[in-house]
Parts: structure tokens; C-alpha cells; sequence
């Protein structure tokens, strides 16, 4: 984290730097800098290939700061995004499962196993380093999309 924080420190226009502080501190770390990281990374770079990344990371923060039906919202915005990667796909899946639109959340998880038929909620737990809390949730939420087995 010094690191990350020296390089924006250094280099305040570095969006990537951003990005990267956004998506440790989404994870595990402090939502709402999570939120201001990746809202100024976005600022910077509007138009960025890994746009998904930064929106998708805005969702991830969301879900710890329990607002679910922004955190949707939020998903649906990164899984719409050219080069949105199964990952993507699967925080939008979670997250609408979380606010209570399943059927739009069953929907991404087809999507999903298109993309990936193998795939499941642990292999996106895999992918990230979330607090056991925050990975009970999504556990919750692939039971009721299917994504679990």
C-alpha cells in the first residue's frame, strides 16, 4: 500500500495507480477510499480499456459498505463494458443477487458459463483476497444463482 500511495503521491495523474489503490482497498481494506480512488481514476481516464476494472472495483467497495442496489448498479455498468472478463461478469451476478434482483443475476451467471462453463463463485473468491465476512456473502448469493456447484 506505501508503494501505491507514493506513486499517486509522486505521479497524481498516474489513473493506474488509482485503480490499483481502489482495488486493494475494495477488497479488504477502506471501502469509502476505495470509492474516491477509483472515482478519481476514472476522472483521469474516462475512457480507458479496463474502465470495467474501475467500475467493477466501485461495486466490490459498495458490497462492504452494504449498499447492495448501488453496488448492482454499479456491476451492470463494468459488465457492460467492452472486454468485461468473466470476473466482471461475476460481480455483476453476485451483486444483483445480493440486492435482490435474481433473475437478472441468473441471467449473468448464464453469461458466465458461456464464457466459461467450469466456472464458479470459488474461482472468483480465488481471484480476490476478501475478509471471511464479505466472502460468506457471496457464497450467499451464488446459492441463489446456482454458481456455487
Amino acid at each position: 500500500m506505501r508503494e501505491l500511495e507514493r506513486s499517486v503521491l509522486l505521479s497524481p495523474n498516474f489513473a493506474l495507480g488509482h485503480y490499483a489503490l481502489a482495488f486493494v482497498h475494495s477488497q479488504s481494506r477502506d471501502p469509502a477510499a476505495a470509492i474516491a480512488a477509483s472515482d478519481h481514476s476514472r476522472l483521469l481516464s474516462p475512457c480507458d480499456p479496463l474502465l470495467f476494472g474501475r467500475l467493477g472495483t466501485r461495486a466490490i467497495a459498495l458490497i462492504r459498505l452494504d449498499a447492495f442496489k448501488e453496488a448492482a448498479e454499479w456491476a451492470v455498468k463494468a459488465a457492460a463494458r467492452p472486454n468485461a472478463h468473466v470476473h466482471i461478469l461475476a460481480i455483476a451476478a453476485h451483486r444483483l443477487a445480493l440486492a435482490g434482483r435474481i433473475e437478472e443475476a441468473r441471467n449473468y451467471a448464464v453469461r458466465i458459463r458461456l464464457q466459461d462453463p467450469a466456472y464458479r463463485t470459488e474461482n472468483f473468491l480465488d481471484a480476490f483476497h476478501f475478509t471471511p465476512d464479505v466472502s460468506a456473502r457471496y457464497r450467499e448469493a451464488a446459492a441463489l444463482i446456482e454458481l456455487a456447484t
